[in-house]
């Protein structure tokens, strides 16, 4: 069922341009490699014009465990899935409940709220469109999945004010998202 619905996700997506231009991570004819090459041409050709460059690379923490369940159904929702999608999403995921064990003693069944499960067939699908709108907005970006590069000239105040609006948008949008980028 699974890869059914994969395969119908994706065609929507497609032609719906759902995920980001930016976005390189598991998307098609895009990969972390094409997201590293289009990077290092970006910083090379900024260099070979002599300019000061700066890129800031940030990854979100815990970036499957802390997708809300209720902020990720309103995006595949919003994206205009068709209406069995959503419904499905949302049984699916509003049926995962976990216990934890210690020493032998079990806690009592709780509903799992967050995270989207690596190892599922739409794991990554329903990743991407999740963090979709990360990257809206901001220039000179690149985004391979849960890591999202800020790359730009700091020779003029613009150049940094431009750096530091796109900081800014990224933690407004891990903040609206309920998610938080490594501080470290």
């Amino acid at each position: 069922m699974e890869q059914i619905l994969l395969e119908t996700m994706l065609r929507h997506m497609e032609n719906k341009e759902v995920i980001d231009d930016s976005q390189h991570g598991f998307t098609k004819h895009k990969s972390c490699l094409t997201s590293l090459l289009a990077f290092c041409n970006r910083v090379t050709a900024l260099v070979d014009k002599g300019r000061h460059t700066v890129f800031v690379y940030q990854d979100l923490c815990k970036a499957f465990d802390t997708v809300p369940h209720n902020i990720l159904v309103s995006k595949v929702e919003r994206h205009g899935f068709d209406r069995w999608i959503p419904w499905w999403r949302r049984n699916w995921l509003d049926s995962c409940t976990r216990r934890v064990a210690v020493k032998g003693l079990m806690s009592k069944w709780n509903p799992v709220t967050s995270g989207i499960p690596q190892w599922s067939v739409l794991g990554l699908v329903l990743f991407n469109i999740f963090g979709g709108n990360m990257n809206s907005q901001i220039e000179r970006t690149l985004r391979d999945f849960a890591n999202t590069k800020l790359c730009g000239a700091v020779d003029t105040l613009d150049g940094m004010d431009d750096i530091q609006r796109g900081l800014d948008r990224l933690e407004r949008w891990a903040h609206t998202n309920l998610t938080k980028f490594n501080k470290a």
